[in-house]
Protein backbone atom coordinates (compact mmCIF):
# COMPACT_ATOMS: atom_id res chain seq x y z
CA UNK A 1 0.00 0.00 0.00
CA UNK A 2 2.88 2.33 0.81
CA UNK A 3 4.33 1.88 -2.68
CA UNK A 4 0.98 2.86 -4.26
CA UNK A 5 0.96 6.14 -2.31
CA UNK A 6 4.55 6.80 -3.38
CA UNK A 7 3.65 6.20 -7.03
CA UNK A 8 0.64 8.51 -6.75
CA UNK A 9 2.71 11.23 -5.09
CA UNK A 10 5.48 10.85 -7.67
CA UNK A 11 3.02 11.08 -10.56
CA UNK A 12 1.39 14.17 -9.04
CA UNK A 13 4.80 15.76 -8.58
CA UNK A 14 5.86 14.99 -12.14
CA UNK A 15 2.58 16.24 -13.62
CA UNK A 16 2.95 19.43 -11.58
CA UNK A 17 6.31 20.04 -13.25
CA UNK A 18 5.08 19.65 -16.80
CA UNK A 19 4.34 22.72 -18.84
CA UNK A 20 0.77 23.09 -19.99
CA UNK A 21 0.51 25.16 -23.13
CA UNK A 22 -1.58 28.18 -22.25
CA UNK A 23 -4.03 29.34 -24.88
CA UNK A 24 -2.60 32.84 -24.70
CA UNK A 25 0.88 31.74 -25.77
CA UNK A 26 0.09 32.53 -29.38
CA UNK A 27 3.10 34.71 -30.15
CA UNK A 28 2.98 33.95 -33.87
CA UNK A 29 -0.58 35.30 -34.09
CA UNK A 30 0.26 38.36 -32.01
CA UNK A 31 3.36 39.19 -34.04
CA UNK A 32 1.19 39.21 -37.17
CA UNK A 33 -1.45 41.61 -35.81
CA UNK A 34 -2.36 44.51 -38.04
CA UNK A 35 -1.60 47.98 -36.75
CA UNK A 36 -4.46 49.83 -35.10
CA UNK A 37 -5.72 52.67 -37.29
CA UNK A 38 -7.21 55.44 -35.13
CA UNK A 39 -10.63 56.66 -36.17
CA UNK A 40 -13.07 59.18 -34.77
CA UNK A 41 -15.52 57.46 -32.43
CA UNK A 42 -18.21 58.77 -30.13
CA UNK A 43 -17.34 58.38 -26.47
CA UNK A 44 -19.19 55.53 -24.77
CA UNK A 45 -22.19 56.51 -22.67
CA UNK A 46 -21.47 53.54 -20.37
CA UNK A 47 -17.75 54.00 -19.90
CA UNK A 48 -17.66 57.71 -19.16
CA UNK A 49 -19.61 58.56 -16.02
CA UNK A 50 -19.10 62.00 -14.47
CA UNK A 51 -17.24 60.27 -11.64
CA UNK A 52 -16.75 56.73 -10.40
CA UNK A 53 -15.23 55.10 -7.34
CA UNK A 54 -12.98 52.02 -7.14
CA UNK A 55 -11.37 50.73 -3.93
CA UNK A 56 -12.40 53.93 -2.15
CA UNK A 57 -10.73 56.24 -4.70
CA UNK A 58 -12.85 58.71 -6.70
CA UNK A 59 -12.01 59.16 -10.39
CA UNK A 60 -13.24 61.80 -12.81
CA UNK A 61 -12.91 60.93 -16.52
CA UNK A 62 -11.52 63.67 -18.74
CA UNK A 63 -13.90 65.43 -21.11
CA UNK A 64 -11.44 64.97 -24.00
CA UNK A 65 -8.37 62.89 -24.73
CA UNK A 66 -6.85 65.55 -27.01
CA UNK A 67 -3.52 66.79 -25.65
CA UNK A 68 -3.12 64.01 -23.06
CA UNK A 69 0.50 62.95 -22.53
CA UNK A 70 2.03 61.19 -19.52
CA UNK A 71 4.94 59.01 -18.47
CA UNK A 72 4.51 56.30 -15.91
CA UNK A 73 4.25 52.60 -15.25
CA UNK A 74 2.32 50.29 -17.58
CA UNK A 75 1.08 46.83 -16.66
CA UNK A 76 -0.93 44.27 -18.60
CA UNK A 77 -3.97 42.09 -18.14
CA UNK A 78 -4.87 38.87 -19.87
CA UNK A 79 -6.59 35.55 -19.39
CA UNK A 80 -8.41 36.38 -16.14
CA UNK A 81 -10.41 39.10 -17.93
CA UNK A 82 -10.55 37.57 -21.44
CA UNK A 83 -14.17 37.51 -22.63
CA UNK A 84 -15.48 39.75 -19.84
CA UNK A 85 -17.19 43.03 -20.60
CA UNK A 86 -15.07 46.16 -20.73
CA UNK A 87 -16.30 49.55 -19.58
CA UNK A 88 -17.53 50.20 -23.12
CA UNK A 89 -19.61 46.99 -22.88
CA UNK A 90 -17.43 45.25 -25.48
CA UNK A 91 -15.91 41.86 -24.74
CA UNK A 92 -12.28 42.13 -23.69
CA UNK A 93 -10.06 40.32 -26.17
CA UNK A 94 -6.54 39.88 -24.89
CA UNK A 95 -5.34 39.25 -28.46
CA UNK A 96 -6.28 42.75 -29.67
CA UNK A 97 -4.27 45.94 -29.22
CA UNK A 98 -6.34 47.57 -26.49
CA UNK A 99 -5.80 49.16 -23.10
CA UNK A 100 -7.45 50.37 -19.92
CA UNK A 101 -7.03 53.84 -18.41
CA UNK A 102 -8.52 55.43 -15.30
CA UNK A 103 -9.46 58.84 -16.69
CA UNK A 104 -9.13 59.02 -20.48
CA UNK A 105 -12.53 59.15 -22.16
CA UNK A 106 -13.31 55.85 -23.84
CA UNK A 107 -12.96 54.80 -26.50
CA UNK A 108 -9.93 56.73 -27.69
CA UNK A 109 -6.55 55.92 -29.19
CA UNK A 110 -3.11 56.38 -27.67
CA UNK A 111 0.46 55.76 -28.70
CA UNK A 112 2.35 53.82 -26.01
CA UNK A 113 6.14 53.82 -26.07
CA UNK A 114 8.23 51.48 -23.92
CA UNK A 115 10.92 53.82 -22.56
CA UNK A 116 13.33 50.94 -21.91
CA UNK A 117 13.52 49.65 -25.50
CA UNK A 118 11.94 52.41 -27.61
CA UNK A 119 9.23 50.16 -29.07
CA UNK A 120 5.87 51.83 -29.61
CA UNK A 121 2.37 50.85 -30.70
CA UNK A 122 -1.06 52.39 -31.02
CA UNK A 123 -3.83 50.91 -28.88
CA UNK A 124 -7.53 51.57 -28.50
CA UNK A 125 -8.46 52.47 -24.91
CA UNK A 126 -11.80 50.78 -24.18
CA UNK A 127 -11.68 49.93 -20.48
CA UNK A 128 -11.08 51.37 -17.00
CA UNK A 129 -8.01 50.60 -14.95
CA UNK A 130 -5.40 49.90 -13.75
CA UNK A 131 -6.39 50.39 -10.15
CA UNK A 132 -3.06 49.47 -8.64
CA UNK A 133 -1.18 52.43 -7.20
CA UNK A 134 1.48 53.95 -9.43
CA UNK A 135 0.27 52.50 -12.73
CA UNK A 136 -1.08 54.72 -15.51
CA UNK A 137 -2.19 52.23 -18.17
CA UNK A 138 -3.11 48.56 -18.37
CA UNK A 139 -2.29 46.97 -21.73
CA UNK A 140 -3.89 43.93 -23.30
CA UNK A 141 -1.72 40.83 -23.44
CA UNK A 142 -1.12 41.38 -27.19
CA UNK A 143 -0.02 44.99 -26.63
CA UNK A 144 2.29 43.92 -23.81
CA UNK A 145 3.86 41.29 -26.07
CA UNK A 146 4.42 43.87 -28.82
CA UNK A 147 6.15 46.20 -26.33
CA UNK A 148 8.12 43.41 -24.58
CA UNK A 149 6.45 44.01 -21.23
CA UNK A 150 4.99 40.53 -20.57
CA UNK A 151 8.02 38.99 -18.84
CA UNK A 152 8.68 41.88 -16.45
CA UNK A 153 4.98 42.54 -15.92
CA UNK A 154 5.41 46.31 -15.78
CA UNK A 155 7.54 48.86 -17.57
CA UNK A 156 7.95 52.62 -17.73
CA UNK A 157 6.13 54.03 -20.76
CA UNK A 158 5.11 57.25 -22.42
CA UNK A 159 1.40 57.49 -23.31
CA UNK A 160 0.25 60.09 -25.81
CA UNK A 161 -3.32 60.55 -27.02
CA UNK A 162 -3.96 60.55 -30.75
CA UNK A 163 -6.29 63.04 -32.39
CA UNK A 164 -7.93 60.76 -34.98
CA UNK A 165 -9.68 63.73 -36.65
CA UNK A 166 -6.27 64.87 -37.93
CA UNK A 167 -5.64 61.49 -39.60
CA UNK A 168 -8.68 61.77 -41.87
Amino acid sequence: MKIIYQIILLSLFISGCTTIKKDYDRYSDINNLKKVIPKVEKYSKYGNPKTYKVFGVQYKPLKSHIGYSEEGLASWYGKKFHGRLTSTREKYDMYKLTAAHKTLPIPCYVKVTNLKNGKSIIVRVNDRGPFKKGRIIDLSYAAAVKLDIVTEGTEKVHVEAIDASKNN
